[in-house]
């Protein structure tokens, strides 16, 4: 089994902040950006995600268990929105040294947040109009199915679809903006010889922080598959 806090290079009665410097000492050598290896690295993440918990860091003392984090759909789901991005933050070949990250990735979340609310307020016009237009369908004949009728309450029925979707969306989105307050990026100043893997080194932090938990999203989407959009006709 592996020992956590030999992996930090720790000792057991460490306090949080020697946890948190030993990881940090680490990580900048170890990142596969600088060299390392993705399973030092991940192991160095994991060692530091159970130490840094006191509750988990209790249960590996007590029974040596590492367990991994329960989280709902929803908090799932906004975690992969704040993954996704700092994975744009850093791949974007930009210094991050002088970015406000935290500020950044609120305000493009933000934005988001603003066009699906944009979407849903057409989307709810659109119904409005639909039920004008069906008010108005008569079927010449008699004793036969008003085939536009149909028609105009299968797009309904799409609308409504994609109206709860982008609701969704809002709320997930919501969730990471409140995740993002327990959150900051601490202005570092770099030797010149650590180079970039020191300059995107709070960021990386943060994502190794979120990595186990990234691990429930595919189950999570893996059970709420999308469901398909009726036909017109059934």
């Amino acid at each position: 089994m592996r020992d956590l806090y030999q992996i930090l290079g720790v000792g057991r009665a460490a306090a949080q902040v020697e946890i948190q410097k030993a990881y940090r000492r680490k990580a900048k050598n170890s990142h596969p950006d600088v060299g390392g290896s993705v399973e030092a690295f991940g192991q160095l993440s994991d060692a530091y995600t159970v130490l840094s918990d006191p509750e988990r860091r209790a249960r590996y003392d007590r029974n040596g268990e590492i367990d991994q984090p329960q989280l709902s759909n929803l908090d799932a789901s906004a975690i992969e929105i704040i993954a996704q991005k700092l994975g744009l933050i850093i791949h974007a070949e930009q210094d991050v040294t002088s970015m406000d990250v935290a500020e950044l990735i609120e305000h493009t979340v933000r934005d988001d947040i603003g066009q699906r609310k944009s979407s849903i307020a057409g989307l709810k016009r659109a119904i409005e109009r639909l039920t004008r237009l069906r008010d108005r369908v008569k079927r010449k004949a008699n004793g036969e199915d008003n085939m536009l009728a149909k028609v105009l309450d299968w797009h309904e029925i799409v609308t409504r679809n994609n109206i709860q979707k982008n609701e969704e969306s809002v709320r997930v989105m919501e969730r990471a903006l409140e995740m993002l307050r327990d959150y900051s990026f601490a202005e570092e100043r770099p030797a010149p010889s650590d180079g970039v893997a020191m300059a995107l080194h709070e960021t990386l932090q943060a994502l190794d922080q979120l990595a186990v938990a990234l691990n429930a999203v595919q189950a999570g989407a893996e059970a709420n598959p999308q469901d398909c959009a009726p036909s017109a006709f059934g």
